[in-house]
């Protein structure tokens, strides 16, 4: 424990004496012109993997239905080998499937006990109607049980990194003596783009509006940005998922492509009904008006060419006149609003410290920034144009002296200080402890002898 704590004020120490290193904050812009209702928002440009919106996108939340993408993931990844195979194998579940259902007024597609259908069918069941007793049938089958499955979910979740997302079912309803399923709208964005890159079959099926199964039952989509008679209906969009539940609000995953564009958008906590108790689709008005503000008012724009040269700095101890051109590692790029013109941003170089030959063409010296309202909206290294070589003579020499003037050298003296410092303390009292134990033990020793007074113990 003494070893603990003299470490535990070491680094603190040291701590106090290092500079301070943040990050810095990514652009995240504000739609002008824009409400969001819902109470947490996400929103990424699926080319660049640029975030555009961010309204607590990190807020743990209730998924309800959104559930049922992790439950459509964990099974397409049990065909990923024979996705085929999702067409023509049939399966079933019997009350297993059902008893945790009823009476809780959950969504389904009319499927009975012991009905054989398709994975394909019950996955589009599960994804456009949003049905429960599909999500089940879906679980017992691939996991062997309901909690098999929900392993699996929750196996899936952290190879993705979904690090505050934890399943309890299924299908996201909310079972009495169960756990509400947890996440957040940045935690979806990573499943769903998992799923949209991963499989073809997923967009397939999320972005239909409607479907005929094989047992002849029509099933259609609770999206109403895929239905054309919704006053929310936009044509760019494929899929989702919705989901709602009185305690999680309106939820709404969706993604749409348009010019060349891909979004993905991630909403949570709407409200499902208005002061006069009519239903509010709030989730679906909060996703098209994002993405027309997004299409109307944002654009790929280039901050600087690859090969353009952003500066020069000065090589110690280099041949020639000692400077080397910078540029860009790659080109510089991002979304950008196309109502703020580039040079309203501000550039910001930043070149590192001891610059000295040799120095070999792409070697990483420095980094530019572009920053709007303090907040960094693109960001590259800068890298060397060309080869620059040591000069013979003195420079050994002297970068040995300078050495000792430096920022590193600064430090080391403070640290070494400070351990010679603890450790004469640690010395001083270890001595004063063994003297005191030293005239314990003589007056100890002479306590029974006669003669023993108190100049003897002096």
């Amino acid at each position: 424990m003494k070893k603990l704590s003299f470490i535990t004020v070491f680094i603190i120490l040291l701590s106090t004496l290092l500079p301070d290193f943040k990050s810095a904050n990514a652009y995240v812009f504000e739609p002008k012109g824009v409400n969001i209702v819902s109470a947490a928002a996400y929103m990424e440009n699926l080319e660049t993997g640029e975030v555009i919106i961010n309204k607590k996108a990190d807020e743990k939340r209730v998924p309800a239905s959104l559930t049922k993408i992790m439950t459509c993931v964990v099974v397409l990844d049990k065909f990923k080998e024979n996705l085929e195979a999702l067409k023509t194998e049939k399966i079933s579940a019997g009350e297993e499937a059902f008893a945790e259902l009823y009476d809780t007024g959950y969504s389904n597609a009319g499927i009975e006990p012991n009905e054989e259908l398709t994975y394909y069918d019950l996955l589009c069941a599960l994804m456009i109607p949003s049905a429960c007793e599909a999500a089940n049938i879906l679980a017992i089958n691939i996991g062997g049980s309901i909690e098999g499955f929900v392993k699996l979910m929750n196996e899936k979740a952290a190879s993705l990194k979904m690090q505050d997302t934890t399943f309890y079912n299924a299908h996201g309803l909310e079972i009495e003596g169960q756990e509400s399923n947890i996440t957040t709208c940045a935690d979806l964005a990573k499943l769903c783009r998992y799923a949209l890159n991963s499989y073809p079959v997923f967009t397939e099926i999320t972005s239909k509006s409607g479907y005929t199964m094989e047992n002849g039952t029509y099933i259609s989509t609770t999206n109403k940005l895929l239905d054309v008679e919704s006053d929310y209906y936009y044509g760019y969009v494929s899929g989702i998922k919705t989901g709602y539940l009185d305690t999680a609000g309106r939820c709404l995953a969706s993604v749409a492509e348009k010019n060349g564009y891909s979004y993905l958008c991630i909403t949570m906590g709407a409200p499902g009904y208005d002061d006069d108790g009519n239903e509010v689709y709030y989730n679906c008005a909060d996703h098209k008006a994002l993405y027309m503000w997004a299409y109307d008012n944002l654009s790929y724009q280039t901050f600087i060419k690859e090969n353009e040269e952003v500066t020069d700095t000065k090589v110690e101890y280099a041949q020639g006149d000692g400077y080397v051109n910078l540029k860009p590692v790659n080109e510089v790029s991002a979304i950008w609003q196309n109502d703020i013109p580039l040079d309203k941003l501000e550039r910001r170089i930043t070149i590192s410290d001891n610059i000295i030959a040799p120095i070999y063409a792409g070697d990483t010296l420095g980094t530019v920034e572009f920053l709007y309202n303090g907040q960094t909206v693109a960001k590259s290294d800068l890298v060397a144009t060309k080869d620059v070589f040591k000069a013979k003579g003195e420079a050994t020499v002297t970068v040995a002296a300078n050495f000792f003037t430096s920022t590193q050298f600064k430090i080391a003296v403070i640290i070494i200080a400070v351990i010679i410092l603890v450790y004469t303390v640690i010395f001083f009292v270890y001595v004063h402890r063994r003297s005191k134990k030293r005239v314990l033990a003589i007056k100890e020793k002479y306590s029974s002898l006669e003669d023993f007074d108190e100049d003897d113990e002096q």
